[in-house]
């Protein structure tokens, strides 16, 4: 075998075993792993909290009434006191047909 194949096996060998003892260490110190887990909570609720926030914001510009519900809004009243009329005329039109 040449050197850069021995290299090769011997540095992926140290890899492949040295992973699982430092998995251990940090198995063997519960201590620092929840000082770790304490850390990543903190950090996760702080990211779920602006998330929140962001989503509450849009919320609130979603619920505002824009200039089509407004107008849309308008054009119902309108249609609902004109059809409100054409009933009261053919109510006044009927009455009057009767009496002659």
């Amino acid at each position: 075998m040449t050197i850069f194949c021995r290299f090769v096996l011997l540095t992926l060998t140290f890899f492949c075993l040295a992973t699982p003892v430092l998995a251990l260490e940090s198995a063997l110190d519960p201590a620092a792993r929840i000082s770790e887990l304490e850390t990543q909570n903190k950090k996760l609720h702080h990211q779920l909290r602006l998330a929140r926030r962001q989503l509450a914001e849009t919320r609130n510009v979603a619920q505002e009434p824009g200039w089509q519900q407004v107008f849309g809004g308008v054009g119902v009243i309108f249609g609902l006191c004109g059809i409100g009329m054409m009933i009261s005329a053919r109510k006044q039109q009927k009455n009057s047909s009767s009496k002659d």
